[in-house]
């Protein structure tokens, strides 16, 4: 576990702490302030010398201007070379790191891509005993019995947690056509043209053999559907969330169907997202006037996590087509829905909350509502201000110029990794860090990922003074003018 913020930018090639880029630019602000001063001491100089003030009365005597003028310059000069020596040794440092981990990325991709393929190549020679381990889980959950993936998953908790086991998810994302072309044996897969199908391109081409087979078979197994919204009633005592804990007079924050002060940055963004136990899963807020109506759109995380659609729109099912909309290729499918059920949803909820095309949005959202949000901010049909994903995976997703997508993802979390290493965007800020301490047992399956940590980390973004970080706050408060707003939460279901 620790408090400090990795920052990684598809706009430069360094990596480091946010502690790291704030001496960095206080190094650089001292360099320029000394330049300045040497600038102006060399003016006096000047003047000394016009005045002939500039030599001692004797060469003993320090007290003479010209003497005193002297060692001031010579000190200016010094602390001005220290200033920028540090700065650029930061900066370089930065860099060295941003380039192991590169390395380390390209060690991961390759060696998976090939581990895929060889797997693939094994495939004929599992489907056996995957046959017997699929039929002797299924007898198990008949008889009542222990359910084996289940003890496996309890017995090696630990395991999902590890960042080694979530890098191996990142690559496992993307490898998916590495293991068919092993299977087809398609050496091919693994040249150049491997190396642009990631992530969203495998769950496309997933989504498409889930919807043949739900043509043929039937099955709703990842076959998404039509969604509608309604707003959610506020309960007796005004709140609409009732997971948010008793009411408290003093919590201007409150969820109640009503007027709610704005957000005061990152921290309160995270703390305003839907939980996910089943109520409301979206929140909206309008802030300013009807000639200038500006919204932000909170999205919670996912509810169902089985990969059969159901009425819960928040489930594997979208996710995985959210993924799938990253990828040109999806347009291109002719089995399945379009777009997932969440962002469709989430547009509705908009919609009938009286959104209009044109109008300025904000959109912050944890999980599966993280891929929603990043969706949102590459639509360039929207007028999209700003993003904020809460353990999203969204290193896929493609960003609309200009709109920066602020990405907060934990050490140990492997939802995130789910997207695959996808594409630098300079319009992506990712800050990371790890949040689980070493030794400890934790009762969630994977608890880097729970909200109440990202709500946590949320609460460092807003104390960072790193100027990406503060501009990202800024543009939050600028865009909804620090006044109240009106909020209403919608509850989403498929048809």
């Amino acid at each position: 576990m620790d408090d400090a913020l990795t920052i990684t930018s598809g706009a430069t090639t360094a990596v480091a702490t946010d502690e790291l880029f704030v001496d960095a630019a206080r190094l650089g602000s001292l360099e320029g302030a000394t330049a300045d001063w040497l600038e102006r001491a060399g003016i006096i100089a000047r003047g000394l010398h016009e005045l002939d003030l500039r030599e001692p009365a004797a060469r003993w005597d320090t007290t003479s201007p010209g003497w005193s003028m002297a060692r001031a310059l010579q000190h200016l000069r010094e602390v001005h070379e220290r200033a920028g020596s540090l700065r650029s040794a930061l900066i370089e440092s930065a860099e060295h790191y941003g380039a192991t981990e590169r390395q380390i990325e390209f060690a991961w991709q390759l060696g998976g891509r090939i581990g895929a393929w060889m797997l693939g190549v094994a495939a004929p020679f599992l489907i056996v005993p995957a046959v017997v381990a699929t039929g002797a889980h299924s007898l198990a959950e008949r008889l009542g019995l222990t359910k084996p993936l289940e003890t496996l998953v309890a017995e090696h908790r630990g395991l999902l947690s590890d960042p080694a086991f979530v890098r191996l998810v990142r690559t496992v994302a993307d490898s998916a056509d590495e293991l068919a072309g092993g299977a087809l044996d398609v050496p091919g897969v693994l040249g150049p043209l491997g190396q642009q199908i990631g992530a969203p391109e495998n769950a496309s081409m997933l989504l498409g053999a889930a919807g043949l087979l739900g043509v043929v078979a039937g099955s709703r197994v990842l076959v998404d559907g039509p969604v509608k919204v309604e707003r959610s009633r506020p309960l007796p005592d005004r709140r609409a969330d009732q997971s948010m804990g008793p009411p408290n007079a003093d919590d201007v924050a409150q969820p109640v169907q009503g007027r709610v002060p704005a957000p005061n940055g990152i921290g309160e963004l995270a703390d305003r997202i839907p939980t996910s136990d089943g109520g409301a899963q979206i929140r909206v807020e309008r802030y300013g006037d009807a000639g200038d109506p500006r919204w932000i759109v909170y999205v919670g995380g996912t509810v169902d996590f089985s990969l059969t659609a159901g009425a819960e729109t928040n489930d594997m099912t979208a996710n995985v087509h959210g993924i799938a909309d990253d990828s040109t290729l999806d347009a291109l499918r002719l089995a399945g829905a379009d777009s997932g059920a969440t962002e469709a949803a989430v547009r509705l909820a908009l919609e009938e909350a009286g959104a209009r095309p044109g109008d300025a949005l904000f959109a912050a959202g944890h999980s599966g509502g993280g891929e929603v949000v990043a969706a949102l901010a590459g639509d360039p049909t929207l007028n999209v201000v700003g993003a904020v994903s809460l353990g999203g995976p969204v290193a896929s997703a493609p960003l609309a110029e200009g709109v920066p997508l602020l990405s907060i993802e934990h050490d140990e979390d492997l939802v995130p990794a789910t997207g695959g290493r996808g594409h630098p965007s300079p319009d992506r800020l990712t800050v990371s860090r790890s949040v689980l301490e070493a030794g400890r047992e934790y009762a969630a399956a994977v608890p880097a990922h729970e909200l109440v940590r990202y709500r946590e980390t949320a609460a460092l973004v807003d104390a960072s003074e790193e100027a990406r970080l503060v501009e990202f706050r800024e543009r939050l408060t600028e865009f909804t003018g620090g006044g109240d707003g009106a909020m209403t939460t919608w509850t989403a279901t498929r048809r």
